[in-house]
């Protein structure tokens, strides 16, 4: 249901920003977040499900368990592609092609998910992350209901993980570790939207089908890069000299 009066207030565009992978351990999948330009008061503001507390203790452990609380933050637009400019990590941006009522009842939804009591989860790298949070708070705004294109046959979480941790193979290992049977099976195309990149090519394919009317609209109007990327290529994590196979093979021929 959609409130009656959203209608004829402030003029919103609203987009899908997905940002490259980094080289910090919460950084290698790659980041989601929801843009809103208010072209009525001249703002433009930044909805980032991705903000922690650097200072949680064990944080790295904990966030490969999926035990991170995350919260919702707001920051201007112009910080946080000064954030990324900095990082050298290339940003592509989605306009939203969503009716008027659609735009006002997403800015409410924000708004609402940005209270003190509501903006805080626990977050999952698989299933309630930075990506899946803007995806959902996108659909839950929407007067129909979309349609994605399938994902990659037979793909699974560790299959995808594995693709943004090579590079990385200490992390890759210790990933692997935690990850128990059930990253193992096939997953769905939506499950495969945890990653940004995922959602991205997903969004661009997607279609909204109208309840009533049996109307169908492309869901994103149009697609631009933002940031380009700075780095000539992904850089080996030099964090330690010998990778988990070779340090095995190592104390092997030790014992």
């Amino acid at each position: 249901c959609f409130p009656l009066n959203v209608v004829g207030r402030d003029s919103l565009q609203f987009s899908l920003l997905t940002c490259a992978p980094g080289e910090m351990v919460y950084e290698l999948f790659g980041h989601t977040a929801i843009r809103c330009r208010n072209f009525t008061k001249g703002t433009d503001l930044v909805y980032n499900y991705g903000m922690f507390d650097f200072d949680t203790p064990n944080f790295v452990m904990r966030f490969v368990r999926g035990e991170t609380d995350y919260m919702l933050g707001v920051v201007p637009f112009d910080y946080f592609e000064r954030e990324y400019a900095f990082r050298g990590s290339a940003v592509k941006e989605q306009v939203l092609a969503l009716e008027e009522y659609e735009t006002h009842w997403l800015d409410s939804l924000l708004r609402d998910n940005y209270l003190p009591e509501n903006r805080v989860y626990r977050y999952n790298y698989f299933y309630d992350n930075c990506t899946s949070r803007a995806r959902d708070r996108i659909e839950q705004a929407l007067n129909g209901d979309v349609m994605y294109p399938p994902g990659v046959k037979g793909a699974t979480f560790r299959s995808w993980v594995h693709q943004y941790t090579k590079n990385h193979p200490w992390t890759d290992f210790g990933i692997s570790l935690c990850l128990g049977a059930e990253a193992d099976r096939p997953i769905s195309s939506r499950l495969q939207m945890f990653l940004p990149d995922n959602l991205r090519q997903a969004m661009n394919h997607a279609t909204v089908h109208g309840i009533g009317d049996m109307s169908i609209r492309k869901l994103v109007k149009s697609e631009t890069e933002i940031l380009p990327s700075m780095k000539e290529g992904v850089e080996e994590d030099s964090a330690f000299p010998l990778t988990p196979m070779q340090t095995a093979l190592v104390l092997l021929a030790l014992v």
